[in-house]
């Protein structure tokens, strides 16, 4: 056995300063006063005391008598490591340094300039040649403020990174938290100084002097593999002999990448390799920005929002990479598309000085990008000296000329097309803007001036020129006749009808003021300040009372000729949606969906979108109106939410979701109700503006219900051939509790005869969903059977109606898709789904009497989205709004006998997928959540899928925030409402700031926060009136009399309007006060 095992036995590696122990015992030398240090021990001139000489020699006579009897056990077990416990010794041996030469010096240790290159194969010093030692400081690191540290991790020295907390330990344990750290701009890991792992398993060669053994210990929970450490190989001796077979980490195979790597990691490499590989991959590139977010965020250590010197870092980091790819854009777009993300990015990354120095570059060679100039616009409200207004009104005289050159022209009706569209929300963002500095009198006169060009342009003048046409106008708006939406108007075109003689109307008396009734003279000064701006609501006439005292009351011609666009009357068709969906913006409503593209988008403008009262009743915490006995019931109050316009909605009762607020619900609207009630009414009947019946009815029917039944049968009697207009009446009785004027109202329009039976479809389903939410399930079966069959009467349908009913809905269905007839095929599909809940036997679900086969409608409306998705319509408005009705019928089920809520909630999550945005399906997902549980479904899926762009969005926001007041704590929505305003989607919002600034107002945990929130919310609406008026409400209290007046003095600086100056009333306060006392 011996003598077989000192032939297999592999030689030790032979150090510079290691000689072997001679086989015949040789006498012993002298000890050297200084020699060579081992391999691995740290550099310098550190000194120790040397041992006595007895002392030495008799401990390593002992230590040489236990290591050849070790050396004897351990051959006969593995003649193949026979000397390996030498090597184990931890102190130096004689023969080690008999070579040394002598030296004066006391030190044990020198510099061994030729290294050990077998540490890049075993990964570390030899730990045995290294003495126990400590370093001063704990291991930290100088300038690295307790951060960077040298410490034993898996036992051996490595440079490491330790978390916040010197109890955390190093965070290479914990891969998240490494990756977070090790990710750079280009998507590749960043290197670990620490030695090198090799990754495959290499073949032993017979000429090596070791063979390297893989330790056979299982890896603990939680430990990262050796493997998933990047590191620094540059900073180590590399030998081409020993080394060439070794590689870095950086060399791994696909398999280990697809086990060892996240998906977003994946996802970052193969993204860097594109880039790399084809530059001029715009799209790749803004990928790769985007994902820089899901990298860090994935990589945290625990779920927390970035700190400010993060999110910095962060932004410069996509700073970087915009500017890498800007070279490699060659088309206009790509380029656009790149600048409009490197300039966002700036506002963070940029101090304002250099942010708006880089703007003047852009601006200079891409001064006819309108999404820039956008960008340009939202950046002033972030520190840049700019003028919002000049930048507004320049933009608006620029578009201007440019189509009045094309209409001399007669350009393209596509380039004219665009450049309406951008009027239009040019012509919307001055308007909001004048509102938002108090001077809403200049603002509602523009649209009253816009929307009477527009649509009640007199006929002889359709073919003028621009100039004669404004001339005309000028002389209808300085006779003060009265204008659109006010009462008595009549129109320009009555106006010139009549030779432009007409009767001024009677002067309006001053409305009388009334004290403030509080103590506080700041908070007074507030009171009386906001009555005398609710005055203003609307411009004055000249002899009407109070004029003489603010000029801006009354509004001449030549204020807003600047504002006014005149468009051409070939244009006015296609002009004609998009304005009236900027007024009803304008005028703080959801849009009509009239029109798509930017003003379609401009619903979730920060700088354009409406309050939401509903918002600050979520976050007041009152109790919502739910029936006794109910669930946790969903916030059906929606309007600032984000949802398809439907009928459904448009007159729901007070069971689903509505389009519109009631009037009351509003606060302190920003204009007059009975101004856009009557503006609304002017357009629908004075101006022939028949797609906007429908909403004018459901803003009635949100005023005074009452009075909605006298506004259907105005609109029927004018548009009769309106089928929707029988179906919206319908539903308005019905929402009123009278089911029986509803049945009398949809027996008529279904007698008659229709040029299109088909379009009757939508008279049905409405019928059908009448009697459906009454509990009359045969009865609702027969009116939906009654559009297949007309002579079934009252009778309940026989299984052959029942056959040729969803044969005809089918097949409807399919001809209409393949037509690409959406809204035909949407109705029939919607139809099919409630005949198979109502008839379908055999259910998977638990059902009552009252109940009908929800898993079978379910069946119908998936096979008919896997059709819509074939044909790329997944994510079109008229699937959402089926989908929406789906979810209807998903609640009515559940409100009326037994279900599964995680049924529910795995189809609502589905919907949830394809429109991350529609906050009413997030409400009832959050709605049908169990009260216990740990976890939070509604927030994950907000984090994963409805706050990540593109889908983030002010409606999604508000969301986020109400359901964190309702379900979390003050401190979670509080993190979520500053997640929300540090995104471009809300920043620029003051109804946002203001809902924070109460919020923590109203939280005694919170409240020291809400002054500090006040001024950050200055700073972002530094234009804004209704934010400064918060110091003088909300937080009056808790300011002083210094900041107070510190305040209104900003105020006026930016050139905001106030009604009554601060320091004249104050001193009349006092005066007043010290006579009464």
């Amino acid at each position: 056995m011996s003598s077989r095992g000192a032939e297999k036995r592999r030689p030790v590696p032979r150090f510079a300063s290691f000689k072997p122990k001679p086989d015949t015992p040789a006498e012993v030398e002298p000890e050297p006063k200084s020699g060579r240090r081992s391999e691995g021990e740290p550099l310098g001139k550190d000194t120790i005391p040397r041992r006595p000489h007895r002392q030495h020699e008799s401990r390593r006579e002992r230590a040489s008598a236990r290591d050849g009897d070790r050396r004897h056990r351990h051959e006969r077990r593995s003649p193949d490591r026979g000397d390996r416990s030498r090597e184990g010794s931890g102190e130096p041996r004689r023969d080690e340094v008999k070579g040394a030469a002598p030296g004066s010096s006391n030190n044990v240790y020198f510099f061994d300039k030729r290294g050990d290159p077998l540490i890049l194969r075993y990964g570390s010093n030899d730990r045995a040649k290294v003495p126990s030692y400590h370093r001063f400081g704990a291991g930290r690191l100088m300038g690295a403020h307790g951060i960077l540290t040298i410490h034993h991790d898996r036992s051996r020295p490595e440079f490491t990174i330790r978390g916040r907390h010197r109890d955390v330990g190093s965070i290479f344990r914990d891969k998240k938290a490494l990756s977070a750290l090790v990710t750079t701009a280009s998507g590749r890991p960043d290197k670990h100084l620490g030695p090198s792992q090799p990754t495959t398993i290499q073949p032993i060669a017979l000429d090596d002097d070791f063979i390297p053994l893989d330790t056979s210990r299982k890896r603990k929970r939680g430990e990262v593999e050796p493997s998933s450490l990047p590191d620094y190989r540059n900073i180590y001796r590399k030998s081409s002999d020993d080394t060439s077979g070794f590689e870095s980490e950086t060399s791994l195979t696909d398999e280990e990448v697809d086990m060892e790597m996240s998906t977003a990691k994946k996802r970052s490499i193969q993204l860097s390799r594109q880039v790399k590989a084809q530059p001029e991959d715009i799209d790749s590139w803004v990928q790769l920005v985007e994902l820089q977010d899901a990298l860090f965020r994935e990589n945290q250590a625990t779920p927390a929002n970035p700190t400010a010197e993060e999110a910095k870092g962060l932004a410069e980091l996509r700073v970087s990479l915009y500017e890498e790819a800007l070279p490699h854009a060659s088309q206009p777009q790509d380029r656009e598309r790149l600048l409009l993300g490197l300039m966002r990015e700036g506002t963070r990354a940029w101090d304002p000085k250099n942010l708006a120095r880089r703007w003047e570059e852009v601006n200079k060679k891409h001064s006819d990008s309108f999404m820039l100039w956008r960008e340009r616009l939202n950046g002033t409200a972030n520190g840049t000296s700019e003028d919002p207004k000049m930048l507004i009104t320049e933009r608006l005289e620029l578009l201007r000329r440019k189509l009045q050159s094309l209409t001399l022209r007669d350009g393209e009706d596509q380039q004219a097309d665009e450049l309406c569209s951008q009027l239009i929300y040019v012509f919307l963002r001055l308007t909001r803007f004048l509102v938002e500095s108090g001077y809403t009198e200049l603002a509602v006169a523009a649209w009253q001036a816009e929307l009477e060009m527009t649509f009640c342009r007199p006929d002889r003048l359709f073919e003028a020129e621009e100039d004669a046409a404004v001339s005309s106008f000028s002389d209808f708006w300085e006779s003060e006749a009265p204008r659109m939406g006010e009462e008595g108007a009549k129109g320009w075109r009555h106006f010139e009808d009549l030779g432009g003689v007409t009767d001024p109307p009677d002067p309006k008396p001053q409305m009388p003021s009334e004290p403030p009734i509080t103590r506080d003279k700041f908070k007074a000064w507030a009171a009386v300040e906001l009555q005398k701006a609710a005055e203003s609501h609307a411009p004055a006439r000249t002899f009407d009372e109070g004029t003489e005292d603010d000029p801006f009351r009354v509004v001449m011609f030549s204020d807003i000729r600047e504002h006014l666009v005149w468009f051409p009357t070939k244009a006015l068709n296609r002009v004609g949606p998009e304005l009236l969906d900027a007024f009803l913006l304008f005028c703080g409503l959801p849009t009509a969906r009239l029109s798509s593209g930017l003003i379609d988008d401009a619903r979730n403008d920060p700088f354009v979108a409406g309050r939401s009262e509903t918002f600050e009743f979520d976050l007041s915490g009152a109790s919502l109106d739910a029936p006794e006995g109910s669930k946790k019931w969903p916030q059906f109050r929606h309007q600032g939410g984000n949802l398809v316009i439907s009928q459904e909605v448009l007159f729901s009762g007070a069971a689903w979701f509505r389009y519109l607020d009631n009037w009351h619900c509003l606060g302190q609207p920003d204009f007059q109700i009975s101004w856009v009630l009557g503006t609304l009414k002017q357009l629908v009947k004075g101006c022939g503006q028949k797609m906007l019946a429908e909403y004018y009815l459901a803003a009635s029917l949100a005023d005074t219900p009452d009075s909605a039944r006298k506004v259907a049968k105005g609109l029927l009697k004018q548009y009769s051939s309106n089928l929707r207009l029988y179906s919206a009446y319908a539903l308005v009785e019905n929402a009123n509790g009278n089911l029986e004027i509803a049945e009398k109202v949809l027996s008529a329009a279904t007698s008659q005869e229709f040029p299109a039976p088909i379009a009757a479809q939508i008279l049905f389903n409405a019928w059908t969903w009448i009697y459906l939410e009454a509990n009359q399930k045969q009865t609702a079966l027969n009116r939906l059977c009654l559009s297949v069959d007309r002579n079934l009467g009252t009778s309940p349908p026989t299984p052959s109606a029942l056959l040729k009913a969803r044969a005809h809905f089918s097949s409807t269905r399919d001809y209409a898709l393949s037509s690409k007839d959406l809204e035909t095929a949407v109705q029939h599909a919607e139809s099919l789904a409630l005949l198979d809940y109502l008839t379908v036997e055999a259910s998977a679900e638990a059902t009552s009497e009252t109940q009908g086969n929800i898993t079978a409608a379910l069946a119908t409306i998936e096979h008919f989205s896997a059709d819509l998705a074939y044909r790329g319509l997944a994510t079109s408005p008229h699937h959402e709004r089926l989908l929406q009705t789906i979810s209807h019928l998903l609640y009515h089920h559940s409100t009326h006998g037994p279900y599964r809520s995680s049924y529910i909630r795995d189809q609502l999550l589905r919907f949830i997928h394809l429109f991350p945005q529609n906050t009413l399906f997030l409400s009832l997902f959050a709605a049908f959540q169990p009260t216990i549980r740990i976890d939070d479904p509604v927030r994950a899926t907000l984090q994963s899928h409805s706050l990540r762009p593109p889908h983030d969005s002010l409606s999604t926001r508000r969301f986020a925030i109400a359901h964190e007041a309702r379900t979390g704590t003050a401190h979670s929505t509080r993190a979520a409402f500053d997640d929300a305003l540090d995104d471009i989607a809300c920043r620029g919002n003051a109804d946002m700031w203001i809902r924070y600034v109460r919020f923590c107002f109203s939280r005694k945990e919170l409240r020291g926060m809400a002054k500090g929130v006040f001024y950050r919310a200055l700073g972002a609406c530094p234009m804004a009136k209704v934010v400064y008026m918060e110091a003088y409400r909300t937080l009056v209290r808790d300011m002083g009399s210094a900041e107070l007046r510190g305040v209104f003095e900003a105020m006026v600086s930016k050139g905001v309007r106030v009604h009554v100056d601060l320091e004249g009333w104050l001193e009349r306060w006092e005066r007043e006060t010290e006579g009464q006392g």
